[in-house]
C-alpha cells in the first residue's frame, strides 16, 4: 500500500489544544484495511512514519506542513523502513476535524511516483484516520528530527552551565520567552535548602510522551529555550558561590503538548541528596522552584 504522510498542526496559544497533531492515527488509507500513522509535531511540521497491513505491509517515514487557517494536511511519502512487493511512496491531502472528543484526519491519497500513477489511472483514493490515543512510539528517523530540532550545545551563563554533550538543547527566540514568563503567574512547586556549592538538574517529560516544549529559566535568564521533552534526560548544572547563594528555576511552557498540561520530571541532585519535582505548567502559569544555599 501507498505510504502515508502526515502533517502536524502548528500548536498555537489561539489554536484549541484538540487541534495538536502528535499522537497514533488509525482507519484506512489507499485501500488498506489496516492503516496507522504515527506524529510527532514541532511547530507547523510533523515527522512519523506510517504502517499499514493488507496484501503484505509496509512501513514508511513521513513528514510535512499543516495549513492552520484551512485545517489541511499535504504531504508526501519519504522513503521506506521496510516493506513487500508491491507498495508505493504517496501524495497526502488530509483535512483536520474534530466532533465530540474524537478527531479525524479525512482526504485523499494519491500516487507518487509515475510508475504509481499509471497504474492507478491518477486517480486518488480516499482516507479517513482517527486519533486513538496520544503516545507515541519512535524510528531512528524521528530520533534524528528530534535530535536536529534540540541541537546539542553548551550554554554558559553567569548562573549556569549546560554540561552534557548528550543532552538535546536549543536556544531560540529568547525575547519571546521572556515576554511569555513575565505575562505568566510563576507558582512555587518546592523550595530545597543544600549546603552544596552546586547542585545539577535532570530534566525529562513525565507520564508519555507527547510533544511537551518548556523554556527553562534560571534566576530570570534562559538556561534552555524550547527544550522538546523526551525520554532522553537533559543536564543543567547549576553553581553557588558569594554573589549567587539562590537559583529560582521557572520552567515556561511553549505548548500543552497532546495531553494537557505541559508536565516535566525534574530530579535535583545536591550531593548525596536526591529531590524530585513534577512540574507542572500551562499558557497562564510557570512551574517555580527555589534552590537556597544554606550552611
Amino acid at each position: 500500500m501507498k505510504y502515508l504522510l502526515g502533517i502536524a498542526l502548528l500548536f498555537n496559544t489561539c489554536i484549541a489544544f484538540s487541534q495538536n497533531l502528535t499522537g497514533t492515527w488509525e482507519g484506512s488509507a489507499s485501500g488498506a484495511p489496516i492503516f496507522r500513522l504515527i506524529i510527532i509535531q514541532i511547530g507547523d511540521s510533523c515527522f512519523g512514519y506510517s504502517y499499514d497491513e493488507g496484501i503484505g505491509f509496509c512501513k514508511a517515514n513521513f513528514a510535512g506542513h499543516f495549513n492552520i487557517s484551512s485545517k489541511k494536511l499535504k504531504g508526501k511519502g519519504l522513503n521506506f523502513i521496510e516493506k513487500t512487493f508491491g507498495h508505493s511512496l504517496a501524495l497526502y491531502n488530509l483535512n483536520y476535524s474534530s466532533k465530540g472528543n474524537m478527531e479525524f484526519l479525512k482526504g485523499t491519497v494519491s500516487a507518487k511516483t509515475v510508475g504509481a500513477k499509471l497504474l492507478t489511472f491518477g486517480l486518488p483514493f480516499p482516507a479517513t484516520l482517527y486519533k486513538t490515543r496520544n503516545s507515541v512510539d519512535t524510528t531512528a528517523f524521528m530520533a534524528l528530527k528530534i535530535n536536529a530540532y534540540n541541537a546539542p550545545q553548551a550554554v554558559e551563563t553567569n548562573n549556569a552551565k549546560i554540561i552534557n554533550e548528550d543532552s538535546i538543547l536549543t536556544v531560540l527566540h529568547v525575547d519571546s520567552g521572556i515576554i511569555k514568563k513575565e505575562n505568566r503567574i510563576s507558582k512555587l512547586v518546592k523550595t530545597i535548602y543544600t549546603n552544596q556549592d552546586s547542585v545539577k538538574l535532570i530534566i525529562y517529560d513525565d507520564g508519555e510522551i507527547d510533544g511537551d516544549i518548556v523554556t527553562v529559566f534560571d534566576n530570570n535568564k534562559i538556561v534552555a529555550n524550547k527544550l522538546l521533552l523526551t525520554s532522553k534526560a537533559v543536564e543543567i548544572n547549576l553553581a553557588f558561590n558569594s554573589s549567587d547563594s539562590l537559583h529560582v528555576i521557572e520552567l515556561v511552557a511553549e505548548n500543552l503538548g497532546s495531553i494537557p498540561p505541559n508536565t516535566a520530571y525534574m530530579l535535583i541532585v545536591a550531593g548525596g541528596q536526591r529531590y524530585e519535582v513534577k512540574a507542572s505548567s500551562d499558557l497562564t502559569s510557570n512551574a517555580k522552584i527555589i534552590i537556597q544555599y544554606k550552611q
